[in-house]
């Protein structure tokens, strides 16, 4: 990825990003991929959705939403752990022109501590909504594929939203993917402003607090009136 940038730099392309940015945000996406991935799902909850073994869930006296939302976040950590390691001493060991750089600033480092959690829980915020799709469905697939697809590019891990034309970025910018990947990676590298940043903090508040909502009224639907099929 970097190499097929780094093309595009040397022909004088315009850039939003100057070089040394470029690198540091792929690199941090790769060491957070696992973290933030929008197509991370819980195999144990998708066959208890699919087999109706989710129906003795529901007569357990505890929060079935929070249960799940708990588990996804511990699936995210303990892979994010595993990837963000060796791929941060790979990135620093490369040569100056190809290395991630440190965060711009100690204040930048917070912020960006503070986004990547913040986005942590939107992205599984997010995966709790599509989950509770599934009981509308009978496969995940197509759900899961059409919501992975859109998420990754939306949310700037297939190409940083800031080469993307204004109109797309506009459209980014209605969404809460770029919470999640776009908006830790660039507060890091300086890319936007420790001003900019705060209020997005603000933004990705409003976010959590309208998706988990959202989640624990669409659980306490589908709770409501559940038909498992076979037996």
């Amino acid at each position: 990825m970097i190499f097929i940038y780094e093309a595009f730099y040397k022909n004088g392309v315009p850039s939003a990003m100057n070089w040394q940015e470029l690198v540091s945000y792929i690199w941090l996406g790769q060491a957070f991929f696992a973290l933030l991935f929008f197509r991370v799902t819980d195999t144990d909850i998708m066959e208890s959705i699919r087999s109706g073994q989710v129906a003795y869930e529901f007569v357990k006296p505890l929060n079935l939403y929070w249960m799940w939302f708990s588990k996804i976040i511990a699936k995210r950590l303990s892979a994010g752990v595993l990837r963000f390691i060796p791929v941060i001493i790979v990135a620093v060991l490369l040569p100056q022109n190809y290395s991630l750089k440190g965060p711009i600033s100690i204040e930048g480092l917070l912020l960006f501590i503070i986004t990547m959690i913040l986005g942590l829980i939107i992205s599984t915020a997010l995966a709790m909504i599509i989950h509770t799709f599934m009981f509308y469905t009978t496969t995940s697939k197509g759900l899961f594929n059409i919501y992975g697809n859109l998420a990754d590019f939306f949310s700037g891990m297939i190409i940083p939203i800031a080469f993307m034309p204004i109109a797309i970025q506009t459209v980014c910018y209605i969404f809460p993917f770029r919470l999640c990947m776009d908006l830790p990676m660039r507060v890091y590298i300086g890319n936007i402003s420790a001003v900019e940043g705060i209020q997005t903090v603000l933004v990705q508040i409003a976010w959590i607090l309208a998706l988990v909502l959202f989640g624990n009224y669409m659980m306490k639907k589908v709770s409501k009136k559940l038909i498992v099929q076979g037996g």
